[in-house]
């Protein structure tokens, strides 16, 4: 009979560790905000905690929680403390890595914020950092012990400012949830803010698999004000004091827009449940930035705002790589090692497109694609993309992801965008 007992036992404990994590069993329905700092240079990366948050929305994904879609230059991972099951992942991308690439890291050392959110746990957890060594191999980077009744996470309520939900469809967990944060937007352009935000939600909408998935949608406005109007222009010797602090000129692009205060983000962010975080400047200027799991940033009142938006959405949401490349080297075409695959879905080494879009290439398709005619309106492997002319390939001869005047993203592209929104939905 205690055979019997103990065989039943062990049984229970196996069948435990390799099930699926159900949300009920290990979460509860806040969200546990990470900060720490990413600090190196080209050659050296080092993870340092700066604190623990409980906020009081978690909008996220509550299936497939111990999955990801293999997406982003980092990836963190949650595991239950008692048996070291994996309970929770995802990947990101960050600031700090496209820096790396930089003339300025080879002889600089810097620390960039960054945040990571995932369900709050109802116990003690074992949280994981990693980077990406290869296409499918990590690096642990940091390692830390959570405690949810610990005394010093930080439970006080985010900084109370107007939210104005633009819509809501469905619930967070069905939903495709999106904290749009004014940037740059005094007091009194509150209502502004809010305009330009529906504009966005319409923007997103011009464009599939958004179009498609409106209902899928869910849009929280959050009225961060700002003391000054617009954002800072360091080429022009500009600089305003503005809600998260954003400025062109970044790694000395002109067109680059970023924000290097990203608690600040994140704490505006807590005041909506989401699964994106959209900044909308307040200017005219032409430029954005987009980063995978991060943060989109981009102008509102541009004339190429509909394009540029949806593209850079592309990479913050659907982890999806720049296709442009020019003949003057980019100040990001450092960032690939031709050697290996890049994890992005539309760009490819050819080291291992078995894993990318190989299946879907026409019958007789050549590869390399010429840039012919015969091939442009059709799945290939043209070559340039990634900010490299030689030696990466992208799907389509133009897409979103290239260039503001085609009209859509490529089939591919598209793909990748509509397999996010069911891995978060559904």
């Amino acid at each position: 009979m205690l055979k019997y007992a103990l065989s039943l036992f062990v049984i229970s404990v196996c069948a435990s560790i390799f099930a699926a994590p159900s949300y009920s069993d290990f979460f509860t329905d806040r969200a546990c905000r990470i900060d720490f700092h990413f600090c190196g240079n080209a050659h050296q990366i080092s993870v340092y905690l700066d604190g623990v948050k409980q906020e009081p929305f978690w909008g996220g994904r509550r299936k497939h929680l111990d999955t990801d879609l293999n997406l982003g230059d980092f990836r963190f991972r949650v595991l239950d403390s008692l048996t070291q099951k994996v309970i929770y992942c995802n990947g990101f991308s960050a600031l700090f890595r496209e820096w790396q690439s930089t003339p300025e890291a080879a002889t600089t050392s810097k620390s960039f914020e960054q945040a990571i959110q995932f369900p709050y746990p109802k116990r003690s957890v074992v949280l994981l950092i990693e980077k990406r060594t290869d296409f499918d191999q990590w690096q642990e980077l940091f390692r830390y012990n959570l405690l949810p009744s610990d005394k010093l996470i930080d439970r006080r309520a985010p900084r109370k400012v107007p939210v104005n939900t633009i819509c809501k469809n469905t619930t967070p967990d069905k939903g495709i949830d999106i904290a749009v944060i004014a940037e740059g937007y005094t007091a009194a352009e509150q209502e502004k803010f809010y305009k330009d935000a529906q504009q966005l939600l319409k923007n997103l909408c011009t464009h599939e698999p958004f179009a498609s998935n409106r209902e899928r949608i869910n849009l929280y406005a959050i009225a961060a004000p700002s003391e000054d109007s617009g954002v800072s222009v360091p080429q022009d010797s500009v600089w305003k004091n503005t809600a998260v602090g954003s400025n062109f000129y970044t790694f000395y692009e002109p067109r680059y827009l970023t924000t290097l205060n990203v608690k600040k983000v994140y704490d505006y962010a807590a005041l909506a449940p989401y699964d994106a975080i959209y900044i909308l400047a307040n200017t005219s200027r032409y430029g954005g930035g987009g980063i995978y799991n991060f943060y989109t940033l981009v102008t509102a009142d541009n004339q190429y705002t509909t394009q540029v938006s949806v593209h850079e959405f592309g990479h913050s949401f659907g982890g999806l790589a720049d296709e442009y490349f020019y003949e003057k080297q980019d100040v990001l075409a450092g960032m690939y090692d031709l050697k290996q695959e890049p994890w992005e879905p539309n760009i490819t080494t050819l080291v291992k497109f078995d894993a990318k879009w190989k299946a879907d290439l026409p019958k007789g398709t050549p590869v390399p694609t010429p840039s012919v005619d015969q091939y442009k309106n059709r799945v290939g492997v043209f070559e340039g993309g990634g900010y490299i002319t030689k030696g990466m390939f992208r799907p389509s001869f133009d897409c979103r992801m290239r260039t503001n005047s085609y009209p859509e993203f490529c089939p591919v592209c598209r793909s990748a965008v509509e397999r996010m929104i069911r891995f978060l939905t559904e």
